[in-house]
């Protein structure tokens, strides 16, 4: 029951900020040109895992795919940096298993020039719990089973249409603490604790 109310409140703190970009466009007046104000970006991003994992006395290779989607509530300072906070859905696909996250963490971006196109680089550091895991009978390893630290750094091209909308395009790393399940008998679970999971991969925002 405790760890429902956990997965509850979670559940409405990602709701609320998806509902941010909603709020954004509520504000009915307009802001002076350069001048701060709240930003709203929503992303969806695929990583492909890298590096290897312990599974007891053995070493894997970190084979998961991460399909993840986010939602930003952020106060642009300048033209060239805004920091906020985000909530998202992380999935890990791996051997045809599913475990989800919910990340929650602080964000901080930088535009390195004040163009309509220009390069800018940024950084996600938080914790993300832990939604599900797949458990199957039949299977000897579960990959990404506990919450841990959550971080994600990167580098893209920020497009600006306009003062109130631009495109996002960037690559990126990321890294996540949990640990790996590992099946020792028909009966008996073991596990490798404070693993570190790495992914390289893409990721596109829409900047409200």
């Amino acid at each position: 029951m405790k760890n429902l109310k956990v997965k509850d409140k979670i559940s409405t703190l990602c709701f609320l900020l998806l509902l941010c970009p909603l709020f954004g466009f509520a504000q009915g007046k307009p802001q002076p040109k350069d001048a701060p104000h709240f930003v709203y970006p929503t992303s969806i991003s695929l990583s492909y895992g890298m590096g290897n994992i312990i599974n007891g006395f053995d070493t894997l290779v970190n084979r998961s795919i991460s399909l993840e989607i986010q939602q930003f509530f952020a106060y642009q300072f300048t033209n060239y940096f805004f920091t906020g906070i985000g909530a998202g859905l992380d999935f890990w696909f791996y051997d045809k298993k599913v475990s989800t996250f919910i990340p929650l963490f602080a964000n901080a971006t930088v535009k390195l020039m004040n163009r309509k196109t220009s390069p800018f680089v940024f950084a996600n550091i938080g914790y993300a719990f832990k939604w599900q895991v797949e458990k199957k009978i039949d299977e000897n390893v579960f990959y990404g089973t506990k919450a841990g630290l959550y971080f994600q750094t990167g580098l893209g091209l920020n497009l600006k249409f306009s003062e109130k909308l631009s495109l996002l395009f960037a690559a990126y790393y990321k890294m996540q603490q949990s640990d790996v399940q590992y099946r020792e008998s028909d009966l008996l679970l073991a596990k490798t604790p404070n693993q570190l999971f790495h992914f390289v991969g893409i990721k596109i925002s829409v900047l409200y």
